[in-house]
């Protein structure tokens, strides 16, 4: 029997008992970091001038602006990866919180001494294929405005835009569990991991989505409280979703029946409201 949403936040709520301080603290850590990082991003840019696009000046295109603008798409590119190398690591202290394991500010650093290079190319995978569903919209887009937005261009960028939503959420679905077993796994290829969570989550995608969209109404009070009540429910949120991973892996070691099942929303609402 799959596990209602109640209770994989119940054992969220358990799990993160006493460890709120910690869990908050590696928030500020992190997006600290990131600050960091992205404000000698914009200061180099300000200070060579960049703001600008340097490949407008007089049409004339310099040897010196082409390497000055590399440098900020560089810049750019080590942000990125400095995001994408400290997700493990966060996600890796979750999953030593919901194991009741002994947990340490050093697993930030997980990504960076475990294969980094497959940690990078999971993300950047997933980041390519968000982008890659966004490329007919763009391309609509673009059209429509030198078009001035006649009302077939219209048309045309509602659909392809419900299609870089779709195409995005389906994606999320099938991946979603690809960090987790490559954070268990390190030496799991990233292909690999790829496609073994998409096999987890064959018949178990409208579950996960029920538990997804359950924390929008949490998250617009998150944000209304100026952000301040963020600190709380993000952690929140990643434990649950830790938590279904843990029961969902477990589950299908247990080969339970049903596997294959799709999971409807009336039938999760149903389970819901019994707990």
């Amino acid at each position: 029997m799959k596990t209602s949403s109640s209770e994989l936040k119940s054992r969220a709520k358990r799990s993160l008992k006493g460890r709120y301080g910690l869990c908050i603290g590696i928030q500020f850590i992190e997006y600290a970091i990131l600050l960091a990082i992205t404000l000698v991003y914009i200061l180099t840019s300000f200070s060579m001038g960049l703001v600008r696009d340097p490949f407008s000046n007089g049409g004339s295109v310099s040897a010196g602006n082409v390497i000055l603008k590399a440098g900020v798409y560089i810049s750019l590119l080590i942000i990125l990866s400095v995001y994408g190398l400290l997700k493990p690591g966060v996600l890796k202290i979750y999953m030593d919180i919901c194991n009741g394991h002994a947990t340490k500010l050093s697993d930030l650093l997980f990504a960076f001494q475990n294969k980094p290079h497959r940690f990078l190319g999971l993300y950047f995978i997933n980041l390519f294929i968000g982008f890659a569903w966004g490329i007919p919209y763009f391309v609509v887009l673009i059209v429509a405005v030198i078009t001035d937005f006649i009302p077939v261009m219209i048309v045309l960028l509602v659909l392809t835009y419900l299609l870089l939503l779709i195409g995005n959420i389906i994606t999320m679905l099938y991946l979603s569990q690809s960090m987790y077993l490559l954070i268990e796994s390190p030496d799991l290829r990233v292909i690999g991991s790829l496609k073994e969570s998409a096999a987890m989550m064959k018949g178990n995608k409208g579950g996960y989505f029920y538990l997804f969209i359950s924390f929008i109404g949490m998250v617009v009070l998150g944000y209304c409280s100026m952000g301040i009540g963020l600190l709380w429910i993000i952690p929140y949120i990643q434990a649950t979703m830790t938590e279904y991973y843990f029961d969902l892996k477990d589950r299908l070691s247990r080969n339970t029946p049903g596997r294959g099942e799709e999971v409807s929303f009336e039938s999760m609402w149903n389970q819901e409201n019994q707990w």
